[in-house]
């Protein structure tokens, strides 16, 4: 069983290797990226030093900035041009009597407008539904909208800022908002554009209105922001043309990042997740120096940085990726799946592996449902423990486990991998349990090769409490849950600085490689050379390798990351981790030595 079980994993990577060449072939090996500035930032910076914000965007253009983010224009913001006057309805009634006259009727909490320039609220009294209250006071024709709207209202494209700024060359992204009552959504979208990127939390046209929001954004690139989930993305992303984009937040880039930190971060944004739209935010507050010295080494040294790279700075011409996977080869690279989990069954004794593996697969259905998502995070689940748990421990079984890891990353990718997927529209589900599952059921596994739970438990509740035993439990606790807070983007606990700068080396030598990788290899090393060593030992060391053949799974997970780029994450922690297990084996057999003639010269009465 278990040799016809390996044949059909082999065999279901022949239909899995068409979907990942073809999804290679969809990534390309085009690398363009453009890099956008934050408008209502850059007029900030400029008010606070006395320039003009034209004549400055203009200086950082010279720099190698490529494009500007406008916004769609607000009451707020058409009061400050001097093109209207706003206030709330309170306000006026209280001027219109204080001058003598009788005040309007108006309802509690109204924001009324009067055009002081003809024709700049027409694209907000188009936009709204219902039509607001229209009042004549003095020589002007007042509209009352409710509620406060001041800052809210979409009130349309500055048509003639716009085209200045691309008659200079400029890649234009426009900042639509979204309205709680609005009609005809897109409308008015810019011809001077060239992409869409949704302000606040909501697209245009969110929750009744996205269809008209997506027939609008064809001629457009909608840029999906990440780490920002923004209602009605997922609604329009998969019928309009999306990239991927970067940002940071304002205060985050006025107080802890530094211009050179910012380079690395959108530079590894570039090469290792996809990202396409680097959107800048210039420094509009002086604590970490000098504002505008500091936006103009961020804009200098992140052009010079990509292109030295290897990057094309520049307009995004079309649709960065286009991969829509055949069904039925879906289907057979499933197979595999369903094989490695009936292999996961198989390496335990009993009806244990049934258990675990129907676990494993429920937990799957609940995270991803009847879908192709269950069965992506059921080969991250299953394939980094099969490796070690069905070979022998030997050090060549380093290998053969990363070999089975890569299989089973395949699978992966081939049930998992679609446009949506690759473009962070839908993301990896249950990504957290791809780091704490494998290494938990390989630590399951590992024990009933020695004793029943039965046996476990008893032992357990009548073992003795030690301080060395609760020394070392706490020390994989932590170790754990170190793994689990470091995940992600954007981890609760950071990297040190000896580690980033580590990172940093590592990433001017090649793509820099996974941390848990970097350790789990070695780990394994010490377990499968170390049979000398307690079984309790082994496990731990083992499971260190676990989590490094996990973390591998994990890499391929995230779909917007090119497979290349994975592959050679994954290539290059191997082999330093090889070779740092090699470095520490016999150190490790020296220190183990010298603690145990010290412990037992502890056991010898002194005469």
């Amino acid at each position: 069983m278990r040799q016809l079980l390996w044949l059909l994993v082999i065999v279901s990577l022949l239909p899995a290797s068409v979907l990942v060449a073809r999804r290679i072939a969809a990534e390309g090996d085009a690398r363009r990226v453009t890099m956008v500035m934050d408008e209502q930032a850059l007029r900030q910076q400029a008010e606070a030093v006395g320039r003009d914000p034209f004549e400055l965007a203009l200086h950082y253009q010279e720099l190698g900035l490529a494009g500007i983010a406008v916004y769609e224009e607000t009451p707020e913001t058409l009061a400050a041009a001097g093109a209207i006057v706003a206030m709330r309805g309170h306000e006026l009634q209280g001027a219109v009597a204080a001058a003598g006259g009788t005040p309007p009727p108006l309802a509690a909490g109204v924001t009324v407008v009067a055009e002081l320039e003809p024709g700049a609220l027409t694209t907000a009294l188009a936009k709204s539904e219902p039509k607001p209250q229209e009042f004549a006071w003095g020589d002007k024709t007042w509209y009352a909208f409710p509620g406060d709207v001041f800052t809210t209202l979409p009130a349309g494209p500055d048509s003639d800022r716009l085209q200045r700024y691309r008659d200079t060359g400029f890649d234009i992204a426009y900042r639509p908002r979204n309205g709680q009552l609005m009609t005809d959504v897109g409308s008015d979208f810019p011809a001077q554009a060239h992409y869409l990127v949704h302000a606040g939390l909501e697209v245009a046209g969110h929750p009744d209105r996205l269809d008209q929001t997506v027939a609008a954004s064809q001629p457009y690139l909608t840029a999906v922001i990440e780490g920002t989930e923004q209602s009605g993305m997922q609604s329009i992303a998969g019928k309009a043309p999306t990239v991927r984009l970067l940002s940071f937040n304002q205060d985050y880039v006025n107080r802890r990042l530094q211009p050179l930190e910012l380079v690395d971060k959108y530079l590894l944004a570039a090469s290792e997740r996809g990202i396409s739209v680097l959107y800048l935010r210039p420094y509009t507050e002086p604590q970490l120096g000098n504002p505008i010295e500091n936006t103009e080494m961020l804009v200098r040294a992140l052009r010079t940085t990509l292109e030295r790279e290897g990057f094309q700075v520049g307009p995004l011409r079309t649709l960065q990726i286009d991969y829509r996977p055949n069904v039925w080869l879906r289907a057979l690279s499933a197979i595999g799946v369903i094989a490695g989990l009936a292999l996961l069954a198989l390496a335990f004794p009993g009806p244990w592996g049934a258990l675990a593996a129907l676990a494993v697969l429920t937990l799957c259905l609940l995270a991803g449902g009847f879908d192709w998502d269950a069965l992506a995070l059921m080969a991250a689940l299953v394939f980094p423990v099969i490796g070690y748990a069905h070979a022998r421990e030997r050090l060549h079984a380093l290998g053969t486990a990363t070999l089975v890891s890569l299989a089973g990353a395949a699978l992966l990718v081939a049930v998992g991998s679609d446009q949506a997927a690759m473009t962070a529209i839908s993301p990896f589900k249950g990504v957290a349990a791809t780091l704490v599952v494998p290494p938990a059921l390989f630590v399951f596994q590992y024990a009933l090769r020695f004793r029943r739970p039965a046996a476990w438990v008893r032992d357990f509740w009548s073992h003795p409490v030690r301080i060395g035993d609760v020394a070392l439990v706490l020390l994989a606790v932590m170790a754990l849950g170190l793994v689990i807070l470091r995940r992600g983007n954007f981890p609760i606990i950071g990297a040190t600085e000896t580690e980033l700068a580590f990172r940093s080396w590592l990433s001017d030598l090649f793509v820099r490689p996974r941390f848990k990788e970097l350790l789990g290899h070695p780990l394994a090393v010490l377990g499968l050379a170390g049979a000398e060593w307690p079984a309790w030992m082994r496990a731990g060391l083992l499971t260190g390798g676990v989590i490094a053949q996990a973390s591998i799974l994990n890499s391929f997970s995230h779909y917007h990351t090119p497979l290349l780029v994975s592959l050679q994450r994954t290539a290059i922690a191997l082999g330093l981790g090889l070779a740092i297990g090699l470095v520490l084996l016999p150190l490790a057999r020296l220190v183990v030595r010298l603690v145990r003639n010290w412990l037992g010269s502890g056991a010898v009465s002194p005469r």
